[in-house]
């Protein structure tokens, strides 16, 4: 039993067997947003794999200050939205217009 509690802190808190991130100068969120932009699944996943909820709910830096989750259900991806509510995403954020996630989702 401990070998396996031992084992389940290592994959699940430490995540000691995921694949490691590709280098890179910007920061997770950046790397994000961008991913959900480009709608690149793979590396949505990746990157979901290795965030912390505060990184989530990161917004751009223009004027429209949308999330990951607000770009996700405006461009209507589905299979994003879900894994970043299911990641922690903050489904009540609000967006430069005042708007939440939702919004886009609906139209």
């Amino acid at each position: 039993r401990e070998e396996r509690e031992s084992w389940i802190r290592a994959k699940y808190e430490q995540r000691l067997f995921l694949a490691p991130l590709p280098a890179a100068e910007a920061p997770l969120a950046e790397r994000l947003l961008r991913a959900v932009r480009e709608r690149d699944l793979s590396t949505v996943l990746l990157l979901l794999a290795h965030s912390h909820k505060d990184q989530l709910n990161v917004a751009t830096e223009d004027t429209e200050r949308h999330t990951a989750l607000h770009l996700a259900c405006d461009t209507a991806q589905v299979v994003v939205t879900q894994l970043l509510v299911w990641y922690g995403a903050d489904v009540r954020a609000r967006d430069g217009h005042g708007r939440t996630a939702l919004f886009y989702a609906r139209r």
